[in-house]
């Protein structure tokens, strides 16, 4: 999706700031920055308050700062391409997410920075020797957490206590997901449960695997955060109400979106910190200023709804820790 397009996409404030009006545009005397960003798809959260984020730091289309955004629509092989596109630009910062899409662009460009709102492990992923001093091109914000996938896992068994079998929904072609699985088999023999493997590659791969789950008569389900689970959730959560398979997700957003329990970090607050990253960057900071940084927050969200469409009896235990309880 080109850039206009999707902006237009975003909507509502977001759009409003973007597509600046003419008179602002043009206001001179303010240097123009050109601030490119690569998505796996325009409908990626967070992307909004990034926007707004930048905007409240001072920066106006068309005045002080131009926008180039790509969107691969769900389609990674994309990414490659778009991300050359960027680099073409010559942009003073490039803002993304995701393994597949930071790929492309270290493939891209070793020279412009790159900063990430959302990523795994970067020193696993090879894209620095440290998380206190950047040694590449990127930083940015991580969704890794030694003990998350443990804690997705324990907080799903104390969900359901009788559960002996579980299973985890992953790509394989997300590089991170290896430490998921590794981390979540660790986290499944210590508490003596067996983990059923559910790698996907596409989203028609999808609806089958949680049919296998049902057949093999696992108690629940653990998603693995990548874009084509997130672009696919509706699928993914409506196929567990059908099952009345419990599923543990990654974000709060998801369980707005009718999941029945998510745990991790705030994706607007993750995109909010980036944008204060560009900032810097702009301003004349370079990335080895800039650590790699853990979440500040890492929430449960559980949604009642879908607890009683399960005839799912949800522990006190759990609804006195939730961040997030949706009635």
């Amino acid at each position: 999706m080109r850039r206009r397009e999707l902006l237009l996409a975003l909507g509502g404030a977001a759009a409003a700031l973007l597509l600046w009006p003419l008179a602002a545009r043009a206001q001179q005397g303010e240097r123009m920055r050109r601030v490119a960003m690569l998505f796996p798809a325009s409908d990626t959260p967070g992307l909004r308050e990034l926007v707004q984020a930048l905007a409240k730091l001072g920066y106006a289309e068309g005045r002080n700062i131009a926008y180039d955004v790509r969107a691969a629509e769900g389609r990674t092989d994309q990414l490659p391409r778009l991300a050359r596109e960027l680099v073409a630009g010559k942009p003073d910062v490039v803002v993304s997410a995701t393994t597949p899409a930071v790929r492309a662009l270290t493939a891209a460009t070793r020279d412009i920075p790159i900063v990430l709102a959302l990523i795994g492990d970067p020193v696993a992923l090879g894209l620095t020797q440290s998380i206190a001093r950047p040694t590449g091109n990127v930083t940015g914000f991580t969704t890794n957490n030694e003990t998350v996938a443990a804690k997705r896992l324990e907080l799903l068994r104390e969900m359901i206590p009788s559960a002996r079998k579980l299973a985890l929904l992953w790509v394989p072609e997300n590089a991170q997901h290896r430490l998921v699985v590794e981390r979540t088999r660790h986290a499944a023999a210590r508490l003596d449960v067996e983990l059923l493997s559910l790698p996907v590659t596409n989203a028609e791969d999808i609806a089958p695997a949680i049919a296998k789950a049902e057949k093999e008569r696992t108690a629940g389900l653990l998603i693995a955060a990548d874009p084509l689970t997130v672009r696919n959730r509706r699928t993914i959560i409506d196929e567990c109400l059908l099952r009345d398979l419990p599923a543990m997700h990654n974000y709060s957003f998801e369980v707005r979106d009718g999941a029945l329990m998510s745990y991790g970090s705030d994706v607007g607050e993750d995109y909010g910190r980036a944008a204060i990253y560009v900032d810097r960057i702009l301003k004349g900071a370079g990335v080895a200023e800039l650590p790699f940084q853990e979440p500040t927050q890492i929430g449960l969200a559980i949604n009642l709804r879908t607890a009683r469409a399960m005839r799912l009896t949800v522990p006190p235990s759990l609804l006195i820790r939730a961040d997030e309880v949706i009635e």
